[in-house]
């Protein structure tokens, strides 16, 4: 088979969700510590191995749905350019290597918090994924997960105040119900019971309202940090709002990978954000 099927089933676009490791180096001052950076960056590859496993028993167990499915169908497994035998040992492989590279780089408490990121995941594609709300709220717990492995590989979990604790949380569900309305819109072709459980209405107000405190949250937070944060909350409320606009527009069924990375002006301005943070907390800007 050829090596990019695999790369497919690694699904390598969506390793941008685990650049939520780097928040605590980051919120923690440690940024420029070269010896701290280099065990998250390697437990970064690690966590996005383990996630590429998870992602290749999700297409294992899904295949015989993915194959009817418009846009899934094309997936290497689904489409019979890799036998499911073969991702099996693939998957193991993939979740040998990140536990281990989370072991050596980030410590006990950091492969702990990883294996649960894993066995969450598997509760939430195996049972959980089929409660609403319940749902959402799964995928939320992933998100704070990967926050808190960056935490314990370098040791700071006070970077990870309770008001960016309660942002992430907010932002998660945010992405989340976003998700679910994307997918509402296409209920034809997604056979999932739960997806028929929500309404538009209900997921309208969901999106909303988490958007909301994650603004309000983020702008706490930004109160508590170095002074100079507080002007990044603005930029905060234009990327919000854009992503609203997107999801609502239809576009790319509120995945949000596929929304962030479809629109250059969104993507530049989170990419302006993360670097005016950078300004703000190591440039001595207060």
């Amino acid at each position: 088979m050829k090596l990019i099927n695999y790369v497919k089933l690694m699904r390598p676009k969506h390793f941008v969700k685990n650049a939520l490791i780097f928040v605590p180096i980051m919120y923690s001052f440690n940024l420029t510590n070269a010896d701290m950076l280099l065990n998250v960056v390697i437990c970064f590859i690690g966590l996005c191995l383990a996630a590429s496993g998870i992602y290749a028993v999700n297409d294992i167990a899904d295949y015989e749905k993915d194959k009817t499915h418009p846009q899934k169908k094309a997936r290497p497994i689904a489409s019979g350019e890799i036998k499911k035998s073969a991702a099996a040992l693939f998957a193991l492989f993939l979740f040998a290597a990140g536990f281990l590279l989370m072991y050596l780089f980030g410590g006990e408490l950091a492969l702990i918090f990883s294996v649960s990121y894993v066995f969450l995941n598997f509760a939430y594609s195996f049972a959980l994924k089929h409660f609403a709300i319940i749902d959402c709220f799964c995928i939320a717990a992933g998100f704070v997960l990967r926050v808190y492995i960056g935490g314990a590989v370098i040791g700071e979990f006070v970077a990870v105040s309770e008001w960016l604790f309660l942002t992430i949380t907010a932002v998660s569900l945010f992405l989340a119900f976003g998700k679910r309305r994307g997918e509402l819109l296409m209920v034809a072709s997604d056979s999932r019971k739960v997806i028929g459980e929500y309404n538009m209405d209900f997921l309208n107000g969901a999106v909303f309202a988490c958007a909301g405190v994650s603004i309000v949250f983020y702008a706490l937070w930004a109160l508590t940090s170095v002074s100079a944060m507080i002007y990044t909350v603005p930029l905060v409320i234009f990327v919000i709002l854009k992503y609203l606009l997107n999801v609502h527009n239809g576009i790319s069924h509120g995945d949000p990978v596929t929304v962030i990375f479809d629109d250059k002006v969104l993507l530049l301005a989170i990419a302006v954000f993360g670097i005016i943070s950078i300004l703000f907390l190591y440039g001595g800007i207060s």
